[in-house]
């Protein structure tokens, strides 16, 4: 059973919900309850540890010294709980420009994390927008791992767009978030993910049991190295504490320890070198 086996989620963002909506009241959740909330989540669905992430909806007021700020924080996060957080990304602004260079530099030499993300329909621009490029060639140079939100409801975000940037640099690995939040697009990415071996595609998102056959029979005739977990526990505020229809769908499918393995720690472990 799955309880037997390390969990790890891919994905996970510090802060509340609203800053991801852009809801800025000027109220912030307190940091120790924040991080205690997400505490008592993870074990109550017996989450070993998580990637997390910053909220991209931040505001931008003073440019890239908010953004500088925001990964000062994220460094900030894996000092509270190295042993539960060993996996820390920061991300930097296309609309910056090549000052997001420098940033991408500080990221890997001095604070010390392990890749950037994008919510790209949250910072202003599509997945493949030109600035992208100069930024995944500093990264793979600092060997740091792209992670991109695929969120079905947004063009900016279509997947198309990241298996573009991942045939053109076959050298970084990627994770996609949010891909699987419709079936359509679920389909798409599917096949996708059959010619683009160097995404590793979340699962996360609302289950369908027919969906999840869709995928379970992906994950065997392309590995399950190509696909990791997350659970629902995207902020702490909308944390629950009941164990995931994903997680349970992985315990009752048909797929062997080796692979559930792989889907719950193994991909990340591999992909970031933990």
């Amino acid at each position: 059973m799955a309880d037997e086996l390390e969990i790890a989620d891919a994905h996970q963002h510090i802060g509340d919900l609203g800053d991801a909506l852009g809801a800025w009241s000027g109220e912030r959740m307190d940091p120790a309850a924040e991080l205690r909330m997400r505490l008592e989540a993870m074990d109550a669905q017996g989450i070993a540890w998580a990637v997390i992430q910053p909220s991209h909806a931040y505001l931008k007021a003073d440019g890239i010294r908010d953004t500088r700020r925001v990964n000062d924080a994220m460094a900030g996060y894996r000092r509270r709980a190295p042993e539960r957080f060993p996996v820390v990304l920061g991300t930097v602004e296309p609309s910056h420009g090549e000052r997001s260079l420098e940033e991408i530099d500080r990221i890997a030499q001095e604070l010390g994390l392990d890749g950037l993300s994008w919510h790209h329909r949250l910072q202003g621009g599509f997945i493949d927008s030109p600035w992208m490029r100069p930024y995944l060639e500093r990264m793979a140079q600092l060997g740091l791992v792209p992670v991109i939100h695929t969120n079905a409801e947004s063009k900016l975000e279509a997947p198309w767009r990241l298996q573009r940037l991942a045939l053109e640099f076959p050298e970084l690995t990627f994770i996609a978030l949010d891909a699987f939040y419709s079936y359509e697009q679920s389909t798409e990415v599917l096949f996708m993910a059959e010619r683009t071996p160097n995404v590793v595609w979340d699962l996360g998102g609302p289950y369908t049991p027919g969906l999840f056959g869709l995928v379970e029979a992906a994950i065997r005739d392309l590995g399950a190295e190509r696909f990791c977990f997350s659970s629902t526990l995207s902020y702490a505020a909308t944390a629950s504490e009941k164990r995931p229809p994903l997680l349970e769908a992985i315990e009752a499918s048909s797929l062997d320890r080796e692979q559930r393995a792989q889907l719950l720690s193994g991909t990340l472990r591999r992909v970031f070198r933990r």
